[in-house]
């Protein structure tokens, strides 16, 4: 019986390791996600070249169940896989608009969600941890608690509940 490879197993949890700290600094700080259309296919591209210089090199081979597992792991495949699962998910809808202005010393967001006809579905207010002045007019945390009334609206633009926050 052969055993698993473990140089691919340690260039798999790299890759995956290396994936993931994307995905949550893309989660951290949305407006630096535009960079990550230029840094994911750069990394795939050294990934790649990586990998098939293991191969060449006869450092990889693969023989196991384990091996073709962990290789599929040390491709795009499966994070463009879970992120087109994500997308069709009904729970991951993208708000329709943000707006944002600063008032009382705070930070404050208006976010607003539609259904697919374009009708208003809910819109959420919320308003930043931190304080703001004119000198530093952003938040230093991006924490932000909810606020004043929630609206949630029927497909035909009619109320359906509010919430106080």
């Amino acid at each position: 019986m052969t055993r698993p490879n473990k140089t691919l197993i340690f260039f798999a949890i790299i890759y995956t390791a290396i994936t993931i700290y994307f995905v949550v600094d893309i989660k951290r700080d949305e407006s630096a996600s535009l960079g990550y259309v230029f840094l994911f296919p750069a990394f795939w591209l050294v990934g790649g070249l990586i990998l098939g210089l293991l191969f060449w090199l006869t450092k990889i081979k693969i023989t196991t169940t384990v091996d073709k597992i962990t290789f599929a792991l040390s491709t795009p495949g499966p994070m463009l896989a879970f992120f087109f699962i994500w997308s069709i998910l009904p729970s991951s809808q993208s708000p329709a608009s943000t707006y944002e202005f600063n008032s009382n010393g705070h930070r404050h967001r208006q976010v607003k969600y539609q259904y697919s006809s374009g009708q208003t579905k809910n819109i959420e207010y919320y308003i930043s941890q931190d304080s703001v002045t004119d000198e530093s007019p952003f938040p230093e945390n991006d924490i932000w608690l909810k606020d004043s009334i929630w609206t949630y609206y029927n497909k035909d633009g009619t109320i359906e509940r509010e919430e106080q926050n």
